[in-house]
């Protein structure tokens, strides 16, 4: 089939100098692939800063459509709100979900679209082979990866960057799980293939998050799995009973540390569940 659609979701907040070299670099590798009617849709998480998009005359992009959100909610929300757009403005299309910083090579769009057009029922996601963070930021992303696997026993090496035919988007905002974190709504409820490149350096400035901040990501790709997460620390608190039983400290400590993850992913359920994503955020079309 020639000419189908192929619509690339960004979300941006205020990192607008980023998303211009993103464009651009995106354009050139589109050059790549035929077949395809390439389009942008960028999803401003109401952005403090003026927003600035360089019109160039882009050869193989066809249409960026901005979709201006009234209030900040956060890239995961922003992601599962452009989603839905697409889902009831657009039949019969392909999206690629990436970030606007640089981190998700535009070079790697090609062969994942690829694969996405071959293997329509999966999700292709894009691993981590390489990161270049510094060694204590590594070190802590390795634990979560360790961590939620134990917890879920779903190694989630992937973030927001995934290729799908758009009858893969119902199963993703299933239940509205994907507010949560896109990746962990992908692995649980969608069948996906994975390949590995190597992590892009940010165009500019360096990451804002802090340890806060990525611990309650952890937290929030954990969110979707609390029933089997009940479950598997039941399992383990078993394994402790049979040796070690006699360890009287180590089954409180482990119980206390049970219930404590418990509440905190409750928390963090109830803090970003979005009931109906089509009426929480209201928003503003403009094509660029």
């Amino acid at each position: 089939m020639k000419n189908q659609k192929h619509i690339i979701l960004i979300p941006v907040y205020n990192d607008w100098n980023s998303l211009n070299q993103l464009l651009l670099e995106i354009n050139s590798n589109l050059a790549q692939i035929k077949g395809f009617k390439n389009e942008i849709l960028i999803v401003n998480d109401s952005s403090t800063k003026k927003i600035i998009i360089k019109k160039k005359k882009f050869d193989n992009i066809e249409k960026i459509t901005l979709l201006n959100l009234r209030k900040n909610c956060g890239s995961q929300k922003a992601i599962a709100i452009g989603l839905s757009y697409l889902n009831t403005s657009y039949k019969n299309f392909f999206t690629t979900v990436m970030d606007g910083d640089g981190e998700d090579q535009p070079s790697e769009i090609v062969k994942m679209l690829t694969l996405a057009n071959k293997f329509k029922d999966y999700v292709i996601t894009s691993n981590r082979k390489k990161r270049k963070e510094s060694i204590f930021v590594r070190l802590l992303y390795n634990i979560h990866l360790i961590f939620t696997f134990l917890l879920t026993y779903k190694w989630i090496s992937f973030g927001n960057f995934t290729s799908f035919y758009s009858s893969n988007i119902k199963n993703i905002l299933y239940d509205n799980q994907s507010c949560f974190a896109h990746s962990s709504s992908v692995i649980k409820n969608c069948k996906i293939i994975r390949i590995y490149a190597k992590r892009g350096k940010r165009y500019f400035d360096n990451s804002n998050l802090n340890l806060l901040d990525l611990i309650e990501h952890s937290l929030r790709i954990n969110t979707l799995f609390l029933k089997r997460i009940i479950l598997t620390t039941i399992i383990y608190f078993i394994f402790i009973l049979i040796f070690f039983n006699k360890f009287l400290f180590i089954k409180t400590i482990y119980i206390f540390l049970s219930f404590f993850l418990y509440i905190l992913i409750y928390l963090i359920r109830k803090k970003h569940l979005i009931e109906n994503l089509s009426r929480y955020n209201k928003y503003q079309i403009k094509l660029i």
